[in-house]
Formats: C-alpha cells, structure tokens, sequence
C-alpha cells in the first residue's frame, strides 16, 4: 500500500516502517528504493469522493430495479465503503507511533551507511599501498635556482626566448621625433611647390609631417608622403566632410563612417594613378559635397512644407547633384484663380560650365533693382537654409509691393505722409490727421503668401479681413476703405473723449418716429451718446468730410431728448432735435472770460463748437485724439440736467424754490427751497414751530453716479439738548439721502415724494419733541436721574436710561405703517446684552402710538426695568421628564405680557401668576388663575395656587405696608359683601377730582351662554379716549379690540400649548367700541403717577352681565385691592394669541360647561399683594433652598417662586399618586396637608411653614419598636431635598411612594441607602458614593424610557443605584448605574441582568456582578432579614475598576 504523510514533512508506508528512510535490508538481500508517499489528507479525499461517486450512482440505478435488488445492492455498498472506512481508521491509528519507528529506521540506516564507508576506505588503502607507491620516487633538489633566489632576489635562469619575444624593442626619442617630422615637412613644402595645385585649396596648413587643405563649407583633407623621393605618392590620412544642416540635421553628421571610408579609398586610388593627383581630389570631393547640399536643401524644403509653409511653397523640379527648383506665392494655391498671375520661382543648381563654382541662385521673374543688401542676401545660399533664402527672396519682392501701393497713395492725396519700413516691409498709412502710430493702417505683406495684411487697433476682423480682401483684389481699392476708416476712427475718437463720462455711445438708435423726425435727416455717419443718468437725453454727433484734405473731419453736435411708452419694450419717440451754437467753445471752454451761463435748459444745451480740429504736428505723447468739445459739452449735460429735472418736478408740485444755483466758484449746483408744504396729521402749532426752526433746505447731488440727492436742512432752536458731541451748536444741520434706482431718471418725482414723507416723519416726531420739551421743566427727579437725551437728530429720538444708562430707546416715525417705531439696545457697558424691555417691546410701541407721550413711556420704563430685569432670571427652557409622559417637554416659566405694566407668568402650563408694575418701586402680583370679572369662577386651562398669598406676604416689606393683614384672614376671608358697599368704599378712599373718564362700554351677556368670563379684562389705556356714541356699542368688530383700545395691539405673545380654549368677549356676545379709560395698575399708591384711575361705581352700573357679590369685600380693608377692581385688568385677548380665546368669528357653543365653582375661602391669591422691587428679584432670583444644609440641597438653582410652585405640584401629584397607588388616604382638616398611610407608617405631606419652598414629610410608624428616630429622620430628609425637591419631578414622587409601600425590613435597608447619600462623609472607609436613582437615569441599561420611575415592587424589587467614585479630582470621578433586583422570596440581592448597549464596557457590569454573587454565596440571608444593604455597602468596599477603565 502506498505510504501516507501524516504531517507536512512526514509520510508513512501502509506497509509499515517510514518513507523518507529505507527499512533496514534482510540480511543477504538487497535494499529496494522505497516507492513514493501519499498525504493522509488525499487519501481521505479520494475515498470520500469514491463513497460519494458510489451513492450517485446508486440514486440512479435503483429505483429501476426490484426491491430485493436494491437491498442486496445497498447492503454490498454499505460493506465495501465500511471494509474501506475501517482500512483508513487502522492507517490513522498505526500512524499515530510511526513516528518512533521512524527514529529508529533512521538510526539503522546511518550505522549501515557508516560500515559501508569504513570498509571502503580499508580497501582503497590497500590497493593504493601495493600499486602505486611501489615506484614512486622525488626528484633532485634544484640547489642553482634556490641560491640565486636566496642571495640575488632573482631569477636570471629564465630562458632568453621568452625575452625577445615578448619585450618591444626600445622607441626613439623625443628630439629624434622632432627632427624627422621637420624634415618631413621641408619635404611637403618643397612637394607643393612642385606640384600643380587647385586655387580652391589654397587654405593649406604644414605642420607635423602633415598638410591640411580646407575648403569652407565642404571638406577638408589631411595628406602626408611616406619619403623624399618625387615619385613617391600622396597618403590620404584623414577625411573629414564640412557639410551640416544646422536646421534639420540635430548636430549629426550627414554622411556615415562607411561612406567616408569608400570615400577615402576612391581619392586613396586617385591620389596613385592620375597625373594631378590634388586636382583630381578637389574635383572629386567638390562634386560630391554639392551634391550634398543640394540634397540638403531638398530635405529642408520638405520639412517646410510639412511643417511650416504648407502649399505656399511647392518643389517644381528636383534632379539629384543638378538642380533643385522651388515655387512660391502662387496665386492658383492660395485660392486666387487668376489664371495668368505670374509664378514666381527660385532655382538652385551646379554650374556644369564649370564645376568648381559654388550654388548657383536664379530667380524667375528676376528680382527688383530696390536695395542692393536685399538683392545680395537674396543671392546667396553660403548659409545653407533654404527657409533663409526664400524669405529673402520674398522680402525684397514685398518691399516692391508697398512702393506699388504707395505711388497710389500719393496719387490721390499729394500731402500722403505713410512711409514705408524695411526691417519687416510695412507701409504705415496715417488715417485722420493728426494721427498717432496706434492710429495709423498698418500694411503688412505676408512673406509666405505674398497678400497684403492689414492692422489697425480696435477694429473688428471682419471688417479688416473684407478690407484686406478688397486690397488685394484690386490695390486702388485701398482709397474708399481708407475713407470708410477715417469715419470709424472719427467715431471711435469721440467714445475715447467721453470713456470716463457716464454716457453710453451708439452708431444707431431705434426711435419710432425717426423718418418723419429731423434726426433722420442727418448724415449716415454719425453718434448717439446717451447720458446713462438720464436715459431721456441724448448727443448726437455728425461727422462730415473736409473738402482738400483726405485726411479731416468735420463735427457738428445736436441736443436729442427722447420719451418711452410706460410698461413697454417699444422703441423711444424723438421730441426735441437742436444744435449746439457755433461758438459754443468760446462759451464754454475760454476761461479766462469766466462767464457763466445760469438761464434755462436751452441756454444750457443750445451751444456746441462746430470748429474744425486744427491739424497739429505729431508730437510725442501728445493726445491728439481727445474731443475737449465733446467731453465738456457730455459733461455739462450730464451735470445741469437732474437739477433742471428736479426743479420741473418742484414747480408741478408747487413747492416753491429758487431755482438752480451755482456754488462754490462753480464747481458745484444748487436747489434752495421756500417754503415745504404743511404735513397731514400734524397740529397747526408744531407745523409753525417747525417752519420757525427751519433755517435752510438745499438739494444737492453728490456720489461718483452722480444718482444720489442729498437734502440739507438746517435747523434752529432745538428744542431738547442731547449728550452727543455732534449736537451741541447753535444749529443742527440733518442730512436726507435718497438714491435713484438706475430704471429712473435723476431728479424725478419719487425723489419729491420720498423728501415729503420723511418731512413729514421729521414733523411727527417734532411733536412728540414738544410736548416732551414742554414737560421737562417739571420731569421728576427719578425720572430725571434716569434717563436722558442721548440723540435726537430730528428724524430719530434716542433715549437712555438705567442706572448707568445702558439701556436705549429709539423712537421714530415709520411713513409706510403710519405709526411710530420703536427700538431697544445696550450701549456702554452692557453693549451686547440684551434689553429686559424686549420682552414689552410690542405693548410699548402699542402705547406709545395710542398716546405718543415721550413723559408717560419714560415713567412705564422706569416701573417696569426692575421687574423685568427679575423676571427675565426666570428659566423659559423646555424640560422633559416633569410629569409622568417623559417624552413630553414642558415650558417652566412662560412670559406672557399683556401691556406695558401687565406680565402674566404661566408656570408649566398650570398656575398663572399676573405682576402688575406700579410706581414708587413697588408690584402688585395676583393669582391669574381667578377671573377678573368674578374671582369665585377661575380661568380654564389654569388651576389655582393654594396658599399663594400667605407665601407672597413673607416677601411683603413692613415699611410698604404698616396695615399688613394676618395670613388666616387672607387666606379664609369672610363672605364679599355687595356691590353698592364695595363701590362707595372705593369711592371714598378715591382722590375728590372731577371725574373726566367717560362712562365705560356696558358687556352685554349672550343669552345662554356659560357664565365663564374672558381671560384678561377689557382693555386699559393710560390716557382718556373718546368715549363711543350708543350705536357703536353692538355694531363694533371682534377683530377691532385691540387695534382700537388694547395697549398690547394685535399682536400677542404666544399661549402655551395647554391653555384651553375660552371663548373671547365676542363669542361670548359682548361688544366693545373704544373702551373708557379704566384704571392703571398703580391705582392710588401714587399720586404723582401719569396713570390714572377710574372710579368703580362706574363700572358697577354699566356692566349689566357682571357677576354680583354680597357681604363683606376685601376691597373695604385695603384700597384698590379688590378682586373686580378695574385697576387690575389686563387687555382684551385677541383670537388668535389669547391663551384662551376661540375663533372671535364663531359664538360660543351653548353646550360648553359652566365654570368651575370655587369655595369663598380661596379668594386671598386673587387680592393682588404689593411687593417692592427688591423683594420681587429675590422672589424670581436663582437662590439656595433656604433652611437646608449646602450639603443636602440638590445641585439644581432655582427661585423662590419656582420652589414654591414646584411643591405645590409635587403635592398635587402625591394627592393623584395615593388614588392611584395601593395607599390609604387619611381625611386631614388641615389647610394643604395630606395625609396617608402604609402597612407600617402614617405620612404628613405639607408644606414648610417657615419658607412654604419645600415640602416635608413627617413619618409616625404604627410599630415604634421596629424604627428608630434617625431612621425616620433620614427618610424625611430624604424626600424633602431628594424627591419633592428641585426639579420638581412627578416621577420620582411615584418611586418614593412605591418604597414607602414595601414591607418594613426592606424599607429601612432603602433608608440606611439613603443615610449614604445624605451623609456621604460618615462612611470614609467605603470607596463609591451612592445616590439612589428614582427615575431611569439616560445612562442606564435600556429596559424602559429616561425619566420613568425607577422602583418596580412586587414579587421581586428592581431599583437603580449610582455609584460614583470617591477621587480627590472631581473632573475624573467615574460613575456607573447598577441595577439591583431583590428576591423577596430567596432574600437574595444580585445585579438585574440587564443587556447593555453596544458600545458600553462590560467589564464594570462584569465586577459589579461577580461580587455580589460572591456575597450571595458567602452570606446566606436568614428568614425575616433583608440583604440589600448589607450587599450594596460590600459592593462599595469591594468593587475597584482597572485602571483607566471606564465603564
């Protein structure tokens, strides 16, 4: 059987005994060369594949035969293939040991090997011993040799044939060489002298036993004789051919070794047998060599033609070591089929005459007699450049051709001044005199072609090449095309003169009118310039020919005034055609008359020079080709038109002025106007005082375009002094741009327009100045000290104020909305913050439009900056994770202004705080969830504060309000007393003054409609209006509300997406005119305020739909505080930004549920509290919780306000979260106190009764034994700095409640966890701080959504714990979440198995798991006894990442 590898290097006989050594040979027999191995692997595969093979065949063979059959031929199958499989298995198992007896084959092998080895060596020994050695003997010592070595150091035995043999004779010496070879040149001269020799090799040189003949151009040849004897024959040593085609032949030679060397044999020969042996060798080697240049020639005539000339050069005739003839400017080639056009032809051949002579050059027709260098260099081909010899040739014919057309010239104008240059031939022909060279016609002859090329600077090749054309037609054709160029040239001229001007030049213009119009009359050569700032205006120019002189023009200029259809792409109608005067340069360009022409347009634009251009001699770098007439004429027009445009405008508008005058020494024009007409809108006493102020009014042009007006209006008397530098003078001068788009003409009616509407914003504006001015004298001092006049430019009114006036605002007066606009900013050192009055901007500009009282804006600035600098603290971002929809982000604070002094606070779309600004630096805040028609109905969508007023007056200062009342009588008030009572309290606690409001717009309450009330109260104004006649009461829009009496106007700040739709005023059926001034919100605190305050009683009469109270008011112990007061209403909400306002087009559906019904004892928050500012920026300031160790406070910053309403939501949400849960609720008489109980504990949920910022727990255990008091202490500290605490989440109460539901023993191990996290310092010996997670944290495993309660209780616990590692580097702490489950029934706490996220560590999770399963095993948890803190406190102790490792 064939050996097997069972390795890579190891094969196995199946016989048995390895294959890469022989087996060791029997003994007498004969070691056999082991047959060659198989692979193991192979062998399997055969096998594999037989089995496989077999079974195919098989599957197609039975199902053809019996059943019988197939068995028998399965089970033969099943026998082969076992026998075979079980052949295999014995192999592999015998070849598992064949590796020891390979070893050992191995080893037997060698040791024959070696035996071998010995006896052959003995026997070789032997043999060598009794054969070879018998006779062997040494030879005798050579003693001779060894003593001349030894003694000598040579060898002088050596045998002498070797010497002569190999050693060269001895050479002569040097001066034996210099006397042989200088007597083998006496021999060469005496030779020549003798001899008869050829002129052409009269360039010889003897030196060295040598002579050298040199022919320049062809060869030279190098000849010595071999002794003295005459007889003796020349000896050619050296041939060296001279020929070179330096263009073609890239430095090479022409001929090649082998050709010189026949060469040298064929003279060799000459030399021995002629009778004149050196003439023989000059005829043979001339002949030959111009052979060679002719066949040169012929080579570079051929790559001319293929690369360079083309057809324009053609071979006629080529006779190889004769002649070489060569055509150029043939006519026929070129496309000119003259038909008998001469061909002009150079031919270069040999002389046969005479051989001896050089390249013989013949032109065909022959050359000019013009210049005698152009015919020599024309008959010479010593050069060897065909390329040179043609353009020579066509050089000299050219310049013959330029004479030609210059006797023409001369023919037609006897003063020609072209002139001819030689170095390229051009004829310089100048055009209109006077002339530069970049004027002039440049006639070049094309030197490959023979046609005439023409050059001019900036004239298109189409017209040169129909020119050229022309000219080489017929070369007297070159009179009317200089002609037609004198005209271009002419034209080209006056658009150079006026390149710098703003003008647009045309040889043709599109009028619809042009053939019945003048200008169609004018000659065909002429300009239109169109004046591009006046597309209107045109200048024309005609251009005639001067009689006598060929080389003049004539220029007549003319005035086009043109119109264009409005809307339409017609061509323009001419109107007005005139021509400038004649003496127009007199006028205008002598300036030494100094006169100036000041009338009308036509005295303007009537006079133009018609002189003719005097020809001057050439000079250099004169500019001959400036048009000075031209240029002063475009530029005049270009200047005096828009003034002339503007002062027609003025005069159909009936603005009176003085017209166009001329200022500063004429450099510059000049509109003044009289007097501007009076402005709509304006008084009759500001518009006097306006025109007494204005001093000057002046239209001016200015800018490169010459497009853009500046009016200049001085004024006087200003009446406000502002801090600017710039406005200090006696005068204030204003400065009025207007810009003219290029589609209209400068100095046209919009210009007027536009000046009139921004006069008319200076005028609206100067008003408000007035009244303001009036009013300074008796400004308070606090608004004094406040703001102040920082610019007021009369179009502008800027204003700063604050503290350190880095506040500003910007009044102005919009034209196009027709009402007053105004901008906030920083300036100073809080430039680049943001203005706290941003949040008011719209309900200012509303005011400030309504009553434009410059006094009355300042007051509201200066009650509102301190408010809103504390309300601008509070967090507006959106928050996710607040209620128990983790996804959904609630809004924290929103700010929602509803006038000026109006801010209404939304918190999480629930509570609703109004803060009204009031004077003498103090507020008036109110719960906004009551109505303001009736504080016993609330606003839908809002919910009433519990306890707001009681928190509100721990802010209250004593000194504001010494009659400060007791919170139980705030918080339980007794029963409203009626409304007569109420209003005659108000009323006399009112200042006795005329009463000048107007009566109130009476509601009118839709019949069944609900009794819910508007959000916000009718509109407020700080100034009285006109009150409405009775038949606008019902007719007045919905939509009008606002734009006619709201402050805010139309435009509202966004609701919350929670508010709930309330149906506004309109759908309710009440209609509102412009409403009666009501109250401000300052009511009676401040005398001295601008705001005004409206008697009640007023109200209670004429809003029959009101709701009615009885007994006794609030309002009857503190004046202007009473929940109906006017005073404290905010606008009417429009539909569309109302929080609660509908569709104001739709009435009310009658099927909307009545209000909710509040008890009485819950009015308190709806009786505003009065705050000064200082304690309203600590009530909205970011502060620490107070009454709470830094330590246990949460990182989490927020107000007192926030903290506030956060607890009253979070105990909201505990009330819910009982219902929900498995806890027993306790009724409590207690205002705001909840209480319930577990199977263990009773709970009290209420808020801190020091601060009302937190909320507490207090805990009574059923059991005291099984609690102790720290433990109990912890727990309440726990939920009021952990759970109802910062941010206030409904989450984490669901959590808390869910721990307080376990059985005893496994709650107190969730408080010793908590004590950890309270009091992370007692436990220093433990290497992690924990932090028990109620809500999923974002890094957590992902078994549910971020933000979802994260204490699951029931048969098993799951809760999350966050280890962070105690590190004395807080930026490298490491922390990690750890799920734990408790099984309740085991008592076992391990680690949920949780699958994490792909790209977190395992490694952590690993740990955390190992080593409570370590504590698992080691501590077996007894019955009644919980693990989980005794397991999570050895998880601190024990758990240590790797280094660097994060989790």
């Amino acid at each position: 059987m064939a050996p097997v590898q069972l390795e890579s290097n190891q094969l196995v006989p199946a016989g048995g005994g390895p294959a890469s050594a022989p087996a060791p040979p029997a003994p007498g027999a004969v070691t056999a060369a082991a047959s060659p191995g198989y692979r193991l692997s192979t062998l399997i595969d055969f096998l594999l594949h037989r089995t496989y093979a077999e079974l195919t065949v098989l599957a197609d063979l039975l199902p053809r035969k019996t059943d019988m059959e197939r068995k028998i031929e399965i089970v033969q199958f099943a026998s082969r293939t076992r026998q075979l499989f079980v052949r295999l298995l014995a192999l592999v198992k015998w070849a598992n040991n064949a590796g020891k007896v390979e070893k050992c084959a191995m080893i037997s092998s060698f040791l024959d090997q070696q035996a071998i080895l010995f006896v052959d060596t003995a026997d070789r020994l032997a043999s060598l011993a009794r054969d070879a050695l018998v006779h062997a003997r040494l030879p005798s010592f050579a003693i001779p040799y060894a003593i001349d070595v030894l003694t000598t150091g040579s060898y002088p035995r050596l045998p002498t044939c070797i010497r002569d043999k190999i050693i060269p004779p001895d050479p002569i010496t040097k001066s034996e060489k210099q006397t042989t070879l200088h007597q083998l040149n006496q021999i060469l001269r005496h030779r020549l002298v003798t001899t008869d020799l050829p002129p052409q090799l009269a360039n010889l040189t003897v030196a060295n036993g040598r002579v050298k003949f040199r022919v320049e151009g062809e060869f030279e040849a190098t000849l010595t004789v071999m002794g003295d004897d005459p007889d003796i024959p020349w000896r050619l040593l050296k041939l060296e051919i001279l020929v070179e085609d330096k263009e073609t032949g890239d430095g090479r030679a022409l001929v090649h070794s082998m050709q010189i060397n026949f060469i040298h044999q064929l003279v060799q020969s000459r030399l021995f047998a002629d009778e004149k042996p050196l003439q023989d060798m000059y005829n043979c080697l001339h002949s030959f060599c111009l052979a060679l240049q002719l066949e040169v020639l012929h080579s570079q005539t051929l790559m001319l033609i293929r690369e360079r000339w083309g057809d324009l050069v053609q071979v006629e005739r080529y006779h190889a070591g004769k002649c070489l003839s060569l055509s150029v400017w043939n006519q026929q080639v070129l496309g000119r089929k003259t038909g008998t056009a001469s061909v002009h032809k150079v031919t270069i051949k040999i002389d046969e005459t005479d051989v001896s002579k050089p390249l013989q050059i013949f032109h065909e027709p022959p050359l000019p007699a013009c210049d005698s260098k152009l015919m020599e260099r024309a008959m010479k081909i010593d050069h060897l450049s065909i390329e040179k010899l043609l353009i020579d040739s066509v050089h000299a014919r050219s310049h013959q051709k330029l004479q030609e057309l210059k006797a023409i010239l001369k023919s037609y104008n006897i003063n020609d001044n072209s002139f001819i240059e030689t170095a390229l031939p051009t004829l310089v022909i100048p055009i209109l005199e006077p002339c530069g060279r970049s004027e002039c016609l440049h006639v070049f002859v094309d030197l490959h072609s023979g046609m005439f090329q023409l050059m001019l600077y900036g004239v298109d090749q189409l017209t040169l090449d129909d020119i050229e054309k022309s000219v080489n037609d017929d070369m007297k054709r070159v009179i009317p095309c200089l002609q037609q160029l004198k005209f271009w040239l002419g034209q080209q001229r006056c658009k150079q003169s006026i390149k710098h001007l703003p003008t647009v030049s045309n040889e043709t213009l599109q009028l619809a009118n042009y053939a019945s119009h003048p200008v169609g009359s004018l000659s065909k050569h002429k300009l239109f310039i169109k004046l591009t700032r006046l597309p209107q205006y045109y200048i024309v120019v005609e251009m005639f020919d001067v009689p006598g002189n060929p080389t003049e023009l004539e220029y007549k200029y003319y005035f086009l005034s043109v119109s264009y259809a409005e809307g339409d792409d017609s061509p323009a109608t001419a109107l007005l055609l005139q021509q400038f005067k004649p003496n127009i340069e007199e006028l205008v360009l002598d300036t030494k008359s100094g006169k100036q022409i000041k009338s009308g347009v036509k005295r303007k634009l009537s006079g133009d020079p018609c002189s003719i251009e005097p020809k001057k001699p050439k000079r250099s770098g004169e500019m001959c080709a400036f048009n000075k007439v031209l240029a002063h004429i475009v530029a005049m027009c270009d200047t005096n038109m828009p003034f002339i445009g503007l002062r027609m405008e003025l005069s159909n508008m009936d603005i009176p002025h003085q017209g166009v005058q001329v200022e500063g020494d004429g450099f510059s024009h000049a509109i003044r106007l009289l007097k501007i007409p009076p402005c709509k809108g304006v008084n009759e006493e500001t518009q006097k005082a306006l025109d007494r102020s204005l001093l000057d009014c002046t239209f001016r042009l200015q800018g490169r375009n010459n497009r853009t007006w500046v009016a200049e209006l001085v004024f006087a008397n200003c009446p406000l002094n502002s801090t600017s530098s710039r406005e200090q003078g006696p005068t204030r001068h204003v400065y009025l741009t207007y810009e003219n788009q290029l589609s209209e003409p400068v100095g046209g009616r919009k210009v007027v327009e536009t000046f009139l509407n921004d006069w008319n914003s200076i005028a609206r504006l100067y008003e408000c100045v007035l009244e303001f001015a009036r009013s300074l004298p008796d400004i308070p001092n606090h608004l004094n000290l406040f703001s102040e006049v920082r610019i007021y430019n009369y179009r502008k009114l800027i204003l700063c104020y604050g503290t350190t006036k880095g506040s500003s605002i910007s009044i102005q007066w919009n034209f196009i909305l027709q009402k007053f606009h105004i901008s906030l900013g920083t300036v100073g050192p809080n430039s680049g913050c943001s203005n706290c009055h941003n949040t008011i901007l719209h309900q200012l500009q509303e005011m400030f439009n309504k009553t434009p009282n410059v006094m009355q804006l300042l007051q509201v600035l200066f009650d509102t900056q301190a408010p809103l600098n504390a309300i601008n603290k509070l967090p507006t971002v959106p928050m996710l994770g607040l209620t128990q929809r983790t996804n959904t982000a609630y809004q924290c604070f929103s700010i929602l202004p509803q006038s000026p002094t109006h801010i209404r606070l939304a918190f999480r779309n629930m509570y609703c705080i109004d803060i009204y600004c009031r004077s003498r630096g103090v507020v008036a805040i109110r719960d906004g969830a009551y109505s303001l028609f009736d504080n016993s109905k609330i606003v839908e969508g809002f919910y009433p504060a519990p306890g707001l007023k009681t928190f509100l007056n721990m802010f209250v200062d004593s000194n504001q309000d010494a009659r400060r009342r007791s919170v139980n009588e705030d918080d339980n008030p007794p029963s409203p007393i009626g409304g007569d009572m109420m209003d005659s309290l108000i009323s006399q606690l009112q200042p006795q003054q005329p009463l000048q409001q107007p009566q109130q717009q009476p509601f009118a309450k839709q019949a069944g409609a609900s009794g819910a009330y508007p959000l916000t109260s009718p509109p407020t104004s700080y100034h009285n209006t006109v009150t409405p006649s009775p038949s606008m009461m019902h007719t007045q829009s919905p939509g009008n509300l606002h734009a006619a009496s709201s402050p805010s106007g139309a435009l509202r700040a966004p609701s919350p997406a929670s508010f709930g739709p309330t149906p506004s005023p309109s759908s309710l059926g009440i209609t509102m005119g412009q409403t009666a001034n009501f109250a401000s919100p300052h009511g009676t605190i401040d005398p001295s305020s601008p705001y005004t305050m409206m008697s009640p009683s007023q109200r209670a009469g004429n809003w029959p739909g009101s709701p009615q109270v009885s007994g006794p008011s609030p309002a009857a112990r503190m004046p202007g505080m009473s929940p109906a007061n006017p005073s404290l209403h905010s606008p009417v909400p429009d539909a569309s930004h109302s929080p609660r306002a509908g569709t104001s087009s739709q009435a009310m559906p009658t099927s909307m549920p009545p209000p909710r019904k509040l008890p009485q004892r819950s009015w308190a928050a709806s009786i505003p509290t009065i705050l000064t500012h200082s304690a309203l920026n600590i009530l909205l300031l970011p502060s620490p919780t107070p009454g709470l160790v830094p330590g246990l406070a949460g990182s989490y910053l927020c107000s007192p306000l926030e903290r506030f309403l956060g607890s009253v939501i979070m105990r909201r949400h505990l009330q819910r979260i009982i219902q929900q849960e498995t806890l027993q609720l306790i009724n409590s008489n207690e205002p705001g106190v909840i209480m319930f109980k577990t199977e263990a504990l009773k709970c009290r949920v209420a808020l801190n009764p020091k601060t009302n910022q937190t909320l507490q727990l207090k805990v009574t255990p059923e059991n005291t034994g099984q609690w102790k008091s720290e433990e109990l202490q912890v727990l309440e500290k726990f939920f009021e700095t952990r759970v109802a605490g910062p941010p206030f989440k409904a989450n984490t109460l669901i959590a808390f409640t869910k721990l307080l539901g376990a059985p005893t023993h496994i709650l107190r191990d969730c408080v010793h966890i908590m004590k950890l996290e309270l009091f992370p310092d007692q436990a220093s010996q433990l290497k992690w701080n924990v932090q028990f997670c109620l809500t999923i944290p974002p890094s957590a495993p992902p078994i549910a959504p971020p933000g979802t309660p994260a204490v699951v209780l029931k048969s098993k616990m799951l809760f999350f714990l966050q280890l962070t590692q105690k590190t004395t580097v807080p930026q490298e702490a490491v922390s990690i979440i750890v799920p734990i489950i408790y099984d309740m029934a085991s008592g076992t706490t391990q680690q949920a198995d949780i699958p994490r996220q792909q790209n977190s560590s395992v490694a952590a999770p690993m740990m955390v798991s190992n080593i409570l399963k370590r504590f698992a095993e080691l501590n077996s948890p007894r019955a009644g006894e919980c693990t989980i803190f005794a397991a999570v406190r050895d998880l601190m102790v024990n758990l240590t990442l790797p280094p660097g490792g994060r989790p």
